[in-house]
């Protein structure tokens, strides 16, 4: 019971009190005698929330609880995809848990629920649309919004694609090059594929992990890297990162050329991580600065060649690393956020005299193309020189957005 109830735990602060899941899991964790199988339930069940949320509706006549009706989803999750946990023990362990949180009453509901789930047949949904909501567990919203963009066939696609779950890493490049650190890890017999984009794929492991502390390495994903070397920085040029935490482009530009960097975020506490992020991988000329990227900063004005626009955004095309964003998610989220995007867009303008990157790591339209779309049609002093959104394609390529724009040139 003890693995059950701490991923029990996890989970209802995640739903109730909108923890976030890997600083709960992290918190509680410790406690469990497995904990792989703690981590694998609670992201487990994140991650399948709108296919559990579906299962409820088909065996209950009546919304139960939130308390319950995670201790539901959780049971569930455990019968449909954990073999390793005997199907009476889950369940005996479920309804203990029931009558632990003070729903004693409820125990032979949380108990006939999950018995008849376990050898019902449950079909999906008539609607095509709908049926890929539940098999792909994605808010039906989402699928509605995506397959107008996209079409149907190529939203199931990339909706559809398998988990990945080797990391990718890029060697330090002011201590050693990508052939170098390929010759280490085959010394190492360590297995490796190149990304094409100056980084490798791998299983983490305690090596990495000792690469990674020291400095030689860091984990970078490869639509990170692109976004960063779409920047085209030059030498003896003054770079700005207007939404820099934790400072993985910043210190990657400032490795491609001799630049001088300003990085900037709003909160003290990200900008610490900008900080210990320079101190590791022991880079200079990058000043981490305290700035609303929204409120225009009269020190910046005209100051920078080139800006880095790495918006906040819904995260939508990371969902497969942060199994909690859905549970957040909607439209009208989406559209808030294209406003403040906008914000920072249009002010990045202002400081900088060149080219600005503009990226996300989402995949709706309306914090993407929308948002530079607005931009340009507005300051036609400004250009979109290329722009491309990369879908979740299952070998290592996040859902995200870049977008190249430059001031014109007057002839």
């Amino acid at each position: 019971m003890n693995d059950l109830l701490t991923a029990y735990e996890v989970l209802l602060a995640v739903y109730k009190e909108g923890a976030y899941c890997n600083l709960e899991l992290n918190k509680r964790v410790l406690g469990a005698s497995n904990r792989a199988i703690v981590t694998r339930l609670v992201y487990g069940v994140l991650q399948k929330d709108v296919e559990l949320e579906y299962y409820i509706g088909k065996m209950t006549a009546k919304r139960p609880s939130k308390t319950v009706a995670v201790l539901l989803k959780l049971g569930m999750y455990t019968l449909k995809y954990i073999d390793s946990i005997p199907r009476y023990a889950a369940v005996d362990n479920l309804v203990a848990i029931c009558e632990k949180y003070g729903k004693r009453q409820l125990k032979g509901f949380v108990n006939s629920t999950l018995k008849n789930f376990d050898v019902a047949k449950i079909q999906m949904p008539a609607e095509p649309r709908e049926k890929l909501s539940v098999e792909t567990s994605t808010p039906l919203w989402l699928v509605k919004a995506y397959c107008k963009q996209y079409g149907y066939d190529k939203t199931k696609e990339f909706l559809s694609v398998g988990e990945f779950t080797k990391e990718h890493i890029r060697p330090n490049l002011k201590k050693w090059s990508l052939s170098q650190l390929k010759d280490c890890l085959d010394g190492e017999k360590i297995d490796y594929t190149e990304s094409g984009v100056g980084g490798l794929f791998v299983n983490n492991s305690a090596f990495i992990k000792s690469l990674n502390a020291s400095g030689k390495i860091t984990f970078q994903s490869m639509t990170s890297m692109l976004a960063a070397q779409a920047m085209d920085v030059k030498d003896g040029e003054n770079i700005l990162d207007m939404c820099s935490a934790p400072g993985g482009k910043s210190v990657y530009m400032s490795q491609l050329a001799d630049v001088n960097i300003t990085a900037c975020d709003i909160h003290e506490h990200r900008l610490e991580l900008i900080k210990s992020y320079i101190a590791r991988m022991g880079v200079d000329k990058i000043n981490a600065v305290d700035c609303d990227g929204t409120e225009i900063n009269e020190d910046f004005v005209g100051k920078f060649d080139r800006t880095l626009c790495d918006v906040p955004c819904s995260g939508l095309g990371v969902v497969g690393k942060k199994a909690d964003i859905y549970l957040n998610a909607s439209m009208e989220k989406c559209l808030e956020l294209s406003q403040v995007q906008y914000k920072i867009l249009q002010n990045a303008s202002k400081y900088t005299k060149r080219r600005i990157v503009y990226s996300t790591c989402t995949t709706l339209r309306e914090e993407n193309y929308n948002v530079v779309g607005k931009f340009v049609k507005q300051n036609q002093e400004w250009q979109v020189v290329s722009s491309k959104q990369y879908l979740p394609d299952g070998n290592g390529c996040d859902g995200f957005f870049i977008a190249v724009l430059e001031r014109k040139i007057n002839e």
